[in-house]
Parts: structure tokens; C-alpha cells; sequence
């Protein structure tokens, strides 16, 4: 990859990493279920000026509107709900490496779903890996207590892996009017759902929405431009190597800024789910 591509895939990283950081700041002012609609309602405002700007025509087909509704929920809706509310009670390095086992579940997901991405070896290995370090976050003392908040950031990155396989039948479609449409429907869905709490929001403050608005901009409108761009210059295999820089980004942000603390078995799992991302793109790469 050229020189310009790198730093936009660690800009990508960081902003990616950056979200884990916003959501706990804005925790500290909204219920999860309002920093969910909040970041998609902004982002969904942020994204429609960028395509009034470049004059992008916006077309939208019955078949679209169920394919891109489904999708809100798959790579929208339940990731962001999930992993949001598991952050009201872990710390943002945790969350971020939970959302960094989504590669492992794709890879899962794909065998089940696509002949010609059936598991080899090699890929069976990391999936195994990948699992043992999962198990190790889940329970992470000598006496097995499990933490069921971690399970919601787990099933955020299963969410991911789905939106992910599904998404490959949006293909047809122009980049920036999925993320819009996607972004509209989940707007609107989570409005319906959480429509009391919403309009009953006590605002003391503006300030308050800072955290959503740079969440809603940088870690969700900005970084899915910069996603995009990076997918048409160097493909989706080497767009993977984000996966392994998102909980570095992360980490750093929530030890240095929230006071968190990055234990032991956090390390170790990490770890094992490296080695399973990395065995995973090695074999993405070969068969490249």
C-alpha cells in the first residue's frame, strides 16, 4: 500500500477506536438507547449534506428499502444497541476487543453460507484460537464468573459479522447511498422503538451532545468516507488489517483519558484473537 493509503487506514483506526471513547463520554449524560439514535439521527444529517453537496441522486426501490432496513438492523441497530449498553458497565478497551473478533464470525458465518469459502485448516486453527481468546474475556477469573455485559459486546460483533455476509447483496449499489439509507432507516426504526425517552429528553445544556456530535461525525460519517475510499484503492483484504489497530487506538484513548485499566487476561486474549485475525488474512491474502 502506498504511503497516503497507510495513514488513512490509521486514521480509520483511530477514528474507529475513538468511538469507544465518545460512547463512554456520552454515557455519562444519555441512556445508551438515546446515544444510539442520537449518533445515527446526526450522522444520517452529516452524510445526506455530503451527497446534496456532491449531487449525488438519491433513488430508493421497494426491493432497497427492505434490503437496506434489514441492514440497518444487522450492521446499525443491534451492534450499536448491544455494544453500547455493554459499556455502561465495561471499559472501552474491553468492548473494542470484542468488536475486534468480527472477522472471526464472518469467517464462521461464511462457511455455513458460501460454497467457495468453506474452512481449511489453517482458518479452522484461528477460528479456534480466535474462540479461546473469546473465553478468556468472557471469563476472565480463576472462579468462572461470567460477565454477561461482555456477552452484548460479543453479540454486537456477531451482528457485524451477519451485516457483513449480507452485504455482499448490496453490492449494486453506490457506497454513500447505503451508508445514507442505512443510516436513515435506522434513525427512524430506533425512533419508533424509543420514541417516549426520546422526546422526553431534559436538555440543561447543549454541551451535553458534544461526545454524540464527534461521535456521529468522526466515528461514524468521516470514517465511513475514509472506509469506503480505502475499499476502492486497496480492497477488502488489506481494509482487514483495521481490525488489528481499532483495539490498539481504543486501549490507548481508555487508559489514557477514562483512567482504564488494560488487565492481564485482556492482554492474553488479545493475543490469541491477533494470531486468529492474523491466520485469517493470511489465508484471505493467498487466495487473493
Amino acid at each position: 500500500m502506498s504511503i497516503k493509503n497507510w495513514i488513512l487506514l490509521s486514521v480509520l483506526s483511530i477514528l474507529w477506536g475513538a468511538s469507544f471513547y465518545f460512547i463512554e463520554k456520552a454515557l455519562e449524560n444519555f441512556s445508551f438507547e438515546k446515544v444510539v439514535f442520537f449518533r445515527v439521527f446526526f450522522a444520517t444529517l452529516f452524510v445526506y449534506v455530503y451527497i446534496l453537496l456532491k449531487k449525488i441522486k438519491i433513488i430508493l426501490s421497494l426491493k432497497a428499502f427492505v434490503l437496506f432496513t434489514i441492514m440497518a438492523c444487522l450492521n446499525n441497530i443491534f451492534p450499536f444497541l448491544l455494544i453500547t449498553h455493554a459499556q455502561e458497565s465495561i471499559s472501552a478497551s474491553l468492548a473494542s476487543i470484542f468488536n475486534a473478533t468480527t472477522p472471526i464470525f464472518t469467517a464462521l458465518l461464511s462457511h455455513f453460507i458460501f460454497k467457495n469459502e468453506k474452512l481449511k485448516p489453517l482458518k479452522f486453527i484461528a477460528l479456534i484460537l480466535g474462540f479461546i481468546g473469546i473465553m478468556i474475556l468472557l471469563f476472565p477469573s480463576s472462579t468462572m464468573n461470567f460477565q454477561s455485559a461482555s456477552l452484548f459486546a460479543l453479540l454486537g460483533a456477531v451482528s457485524y459479522a451477519l451485516a457483513g455476509t449480507f452485504g455482499r447483496y448490496l453490492k449494486e449499489y453506490n457506497p454513500i447511498l447505503s451508508v445514507f439509507y442505512m443510516l436513515f432507516c435506522s434513525s427512524c426504526i430506533l425512533f419508533i422503538i424509543f420514541y417516549k425517552n426520546i422526546i422526553t429528553l431534559d436538555i440543561t445544556s447543549y454541551a451535553i451532545f458534544n461526545n454524540v456530535l464527534l461521535l456521529a461525525f468522526f466515528s461514524t460519517f468521516i470514517a465511513y468516507i475514509i472506509y469506503f475510499k480505502l475499499l476502492f484503492s486497496v480492497g477488502a483484504v488489506k481494509l482487514l488489517l483495521v481490525t488489528y489497530l481499532i483495539p490498539i487506538s481504543a486501549s490507548l484513548l481508555g487508559i489514557i483519558f477514562l483512567n482504564e485499566r488494560f488487565t492481564l487476561n485482556m492482554l492474553i486474549a488479545s493475543l490469541f484473537i491477533l494470531l486468529s485475525l492474523y491466520l485469517i488474512n493470511y489465508e484471505k491474502q493467498n487466495n487473493a
